[in-house]
């Protein structure tokens, strides 16, 4: 699997996707989303329950989710058939007869730590139990905000990104790195999961970004997993200066963070070469309350990043689909992105039987 050189790219789908924060889809609204391919409708019935089908009218295809609600059924609007929250077609105009093929897939359908999760497998081989437990803006621990991104990218390339953060040195110079080299200096420990791997590093004597006159720099400590299809569940926690040699750039144990964040991030690819980055970060709860300017500041730099990253994500993505057959060179950084990879190559061989 090897994206560069333009090999076929597995797609799971026997896993979790995001297809929305839970405040993008009230009840009375029609949400679309493609996910892996395939157009899926999500909407509330009227007891606030989520449903999840395909957003493609039998007859025609045409996208349900332009359609309308009536109560917890939805109509079509190009011919006007109606489907049940169960995908069945309960009503065409000027038709008695409904044959039982009239119908439309559904997929399962969960919510949990402010997302909205879809099963793309059989609706029977749903595992609730493989959702990431994340940690969302509902969380009361934290102070949080949440939004996307859309990528003209395969979501695999935004993986990569998120799995080897030597980039952050000079992706970000002018955001997040902050004229410090280290984080493409320092390797970090990277973990083989069941379902992803777990990552931690340290970033010696970065300026604080808390206004902590006490701390004006600071060792900064990231811990995360990332699990398959593409979720981040990070925290970072900045301790005072010497931390990270005091611990030998170990775990900082029962030492208690002067200031921390979490961030939950989700990559869901929607078509081979576009995805859809969800994210949410914040401070602790105490923290925020504090100091409220601490989450502004935290926003308008990660907006600033975002965006660098997609800028070079996106280009890098248009080099590829020039396939020029140029060679692909590793470095040692790369050992995080190479072990993401074969752990969805490894699930995917599991679900098409090919171990």
């Amino acid at each position: 699997m090897d994206l560069l050189k333009g090999s076929h790219i597995p797609q799971l789908r026997h896993c979790w996707y995001v297809a929305a924060w839970s405040h993008e889809v009230p009840v009375g609204k029609l949400h679309g989303i493609t996910i892996i391919g395939q157009p899926v409708l999500i909407y509330r019935k009227q007891d606030g329950t989520l449903t999840a089908m395909a957003d493609q009218c039998c007859h025609r295809h045409a996208q349900l989710s332009r359609g309308r609600l009536e109560g917890d059924d939805v109509r079509c609007m190009y011919h006007g058939l109606k489907y049940n929250s169960s995908g069945h077609c309960i009503e065409i105009p000027g038709q008695d007869d409904i044959p039982e093929r009239f119908c439309v897939r559904t997929y399962a359908v969960q919510e949990a730590d402010s997302w909205i999760w879809v099963w793309m497998g059989e609706h029977d081989k749903a595992d609730h139990a493989l959702i990431p437990s994340a940690t969302g803006p509902d969380d009361p621990r934290y102070h949080m905000r949440s939004g996307h991104i859309d990528y003209q990218a395969n979501y695999l390339l935004v993986n990569d990104n998120l799995t080897d953060f030597s980039h952050i040195a000079f992706v970000h110079e002018n955001s997040f790195a902050r004229g410090t080299k280290d984080t493409a200096v320092l390797q970090p420990r990277v973990q083989l999961l069941e379902r992803g791997i777990r990552i931690t590093r340290w970033n010696r004597n970065q300026p604080s970004r808390h206004n902590d006159p006490l701390h004006p720099v600071a060792d900064v400590f990231m811990t995360y997993d990332f699990l398959v299809p593409g979720v981040l569940l990070m925290f970072t926690g900045s301790y005072p200066a010497g931390t990270a040699e005091a611990v030998q750039l170990g775990s900082p144990g029962e030492r208690e963070p002067f200031a921390a964040t979490f961030t939950s991030q989700a990559v869901t690819p929607l078509t081979a070469n576009t995805s859809r980055y969800f994210f949410c970060w914040g401070p602790r709860s105490e923290e925020h309350k504090a100091n409220p300017q601490i989450i502004e500041n935290l926003w308008q730099l990660a907006h600033i990043a975002f965006e660098e990253d997609r800028q070079i994500i996106e280009a890098q993505q248009r080099n590829i689909n020039l396939n020029t057959n140029a060679p692909v060179l590793s470095i040692t950084h790369d050992r995080g992105p190479t072990m993401m990879r074969k752990v969805i190559e490894r699930l995917h061989a599991a679900e098409t039987g090919q171990q």
